[in-house]
C-alpha cells in the first residue's frame, strides 16, 4: 500500500469514527431490542428454511414475541444461455418475497417487497446441475433475508 492511499484510508477511518459511525446490525440496543422481539412464520420447504434460518441469525428464535413476522415468497426460473448446440446453459432465479411486520394487535408496522435474482449453471451432470441450483436458491435467500433485515432495523432507527 503507497503512503498516499494509506493516508486516505487513516484520514476516512478518522472521520467515520468521529461522526459516530456504527453498523446497523450491530450494537445499536433499538435494533437489538427489535430484533428479539420478532417471531418468523415458519418454513414449509427446503427454501423457506434457507429463507427462515437467514432471518434467525439476526432475530434469535423467541417464543413470546411482540411481532410477527409473515411472507409470501416466489421464485421464477427463467432459461438463461442457449449455446450453439441448442443445450441449455444457464438458468435465472428472480426471486420476490412480500413480507408483512404486525405486532401482537395485528396491527401492521410494516408491509414490503424484497426482490433479487441469481442464476447457476447448467453444465455437467444432472446432480452438479441439481447442486448449483440448491447453491443459487441459497444464495437467492441470503440476499432477499438481509433486505429484510435491513428494512426492518432501518424502522428501529425511527
Amino acid at each position: 500500500m503507497s503512503l498516499f492511499s494509506r493516508r486516505k484510508f487513516l484520514t476516512a477511518a478518522f472521520f467515520l469514527v468521529g461522526c459516530g459511525y456504527a453498523p446497523v446490525h450491530g450494537t445499536n440496543p433499538k435494533t437489538k431490542k427489535l430484533y428479539t422481539s420478532v417471531f418468523v412464520q415458519a418454513p414449509k420447504d427446503r427454501v423457506e428454511f434457507e429463507l427462515v434460518r437467514n432471518l434467525e441469525k439476526q432475530f434469535r428464535k423467541n417464543s413470546s414475541s411482540k411481532y410477527q413476522l409473515n411472507y409470501t415468497l416466489t421464485i421464477k426460473e427463467e432459461k438463461g444461455v442457449v449455446s450453439a448446440s441448442q443445450t441449455l446453459e444457464r438458468y435465472s432465479l428472480f426471486g420476490s418475497l412480500k413480507y408483512s411486520l404486525t405486532d401482537k394487535d395485528g396491527g401492521v408496522v410494516l408491509t414490503n417487497t424484497a426482490k433479487s435474482f441469481t442464476a447457476y449453471s447448467a453444465t455437467g451432470t444432472p446432480l452438479a446441475t441439481e447442486r448449483a441450483k440448491r447453491d443459487a436458491q441459497d444464495r437467492l435467500m441470503v440476499i432477499l433475508a438481509e433486505q429484510v433485515l435491513t428494512r426492518i432495523s432501518i424502522l428501529s432507527q425511527l
